[in-house]
């Protein structure tokens, strides 16, 4: 069996979080309790960059994801909306 790996380099152990590399947090306005903010489901979402995993990344024309996103301190990975290693990263329903 082959060891998981999305990316040269990548650890070959797969990602024990479920979102992939993104970051879950509870919501600071409501602690976990559901808001308008956080949709109500009490979480919000980082997600970050499907390569190294750090959440500092822009969009590459500032205004959305039509154009991709770029790493911009960990790796200067750029990749594009339907990149499954940021497509993976959700919050369970």
């Amino acid at each position: 069996m082959a060891a998981y790996t999305m990316y040269r380099g990548q650890s070959p152990v797969p990602p024990v979080a479920p979102p992939g590399r993104a970051i879950p947090e509870t919501c600071a306005d409501c602690q976990g309790r559901g808001c308008d903010y956080c949709g109500g489901r009490g979480q919000i979402l980082y997600r970050a960059c499907p390569r190294c995993g750090d959440v500092a990344w822009d969009l590459v024309n500032g205004r959305d994801e039509a154009a991709g996103m770029a790493c911009r301190i960990g790796c200067g990975y750029r990749w594009t909306a339907d990149d499954p290693g940021w497509l993976l990263q959700r919050l369970s329903s």
